[in-house]
């Protein structure tokens, strides 16, 4: 396991069968009430969601900033036989990178609280309204960080993965500062090699133990700072940058936002 890779881990860390089981029905069924045609999947990560809405028959742009990143999505897509267009660019850049608007922007995954504080986020709006046509649709996925804040929640629950190539638990901690402007996440990774596990029997534990008391595990974290992007941020701001039709909703069945419990949020916008 390439734990060191950020890439890597996060196609591990996220159970990809489950996840676009559940979100893809919500996505397939916005784009048939918007009669989309054309995406670009901002922040795209591995290119998972970008292969999927290639896969039915739309023309799609992955965009992300890190080449890493980007090196997997390129992988997921040979080994999914998709036609996507996979591209470098941070938020700002999203039209120019485009041949033309297309009819939707999306952006999830928690990439949006990357933007660099309120004038960052204004600046990423308004090149999403330059990006779509009129009646273009965008749709926002991140953390409810109403609840994050309101609450003091420090934690999301942690994730255990058990792969070929080793164990893999997955934590993240959440500090938000002092005027509740931005939240330091902490991403920890503990993994230990299948090799560490495999063949032992019950005279080998003990030889084990006294070779390595940590028992096997290695310890990786990465701190990201990101803007506090509350839902009455986004909407108040998605309405100056010429947004519209605001829609809120508290997961990929379309039912009600619920501030104080939800653990993300969805936007959906409409050009104007």
């Amino acid at each position: 396991m390439a734990h060191a890779r950020r890439s890597t881990d996060y196609d591990v860390l996220v159970d990809w069968e489950k996840r676009l089981a559940r979100e893809g029905p919500f996505f397939r069924a916005l784009f048939k009430r918007h009669g989309v045609r054309s995406v670009a999947d901002v922040g795209a990560g591995s290119g998972r969601h970008a292969i999927l809405f290639d896969s039915w028959g739309l023309e799609v742009w992955a965009i992300d900033p890190s080449e890493e990143m980007l090196e997997q999505a390129r992988a997921n897509a040979e080994r999914f036989g998709a036609d996507v267009r996979i591209v470098q660019g941070a938020f700002g850049e999203v039209s120019s990178l485009l041949p033309a608007p297309v009819d939707a922007v999306t952006c999830t995954g928690n990439a949006l609280p990357h933007v660099e504080g309120i004038e960052g986020l204004r600046r990423a709006l308004a090149d999403f309204h330059r990006s779509v046509p009129p009646g273009g649709l965008l749709v926002l996925h991140l953390l409810n960080h109403h609840r994050i804040l309101a609450k003091k929640a420090r934690t999301v629950p942690p994730v255990f993965r058990e792969t070929d190539e080793g164990d893999a638990y997955f934590l993240r901690l959440m500090d938000p500062d002092e005027r509740g402007e931005r939240i330091l996440f902490d991403f920890v990774t503990l993994v230990r090699d299948a090799s560490v596990r495999a063949g032992l029997d019950a005279e080998a534990w003990p030889r084990s133990l006294e070779a390595d008391p940590s028992g096997g595990w290695r310890l990786s974290c990465r701190r990201s700072a990101h803007t506090a992007l509350p839902h009455d941020v986004l909407v108040r701001e998605l309405e100056a940058a010429g947004f519209g039709e605001v829609e809120l909703y508290g997961a990929h069945d379309f039912s009600a936002f619920r501030p104080d419990e939800d653990e993300s949020v969805i936007v959906v916008a409409v050009r104007e």
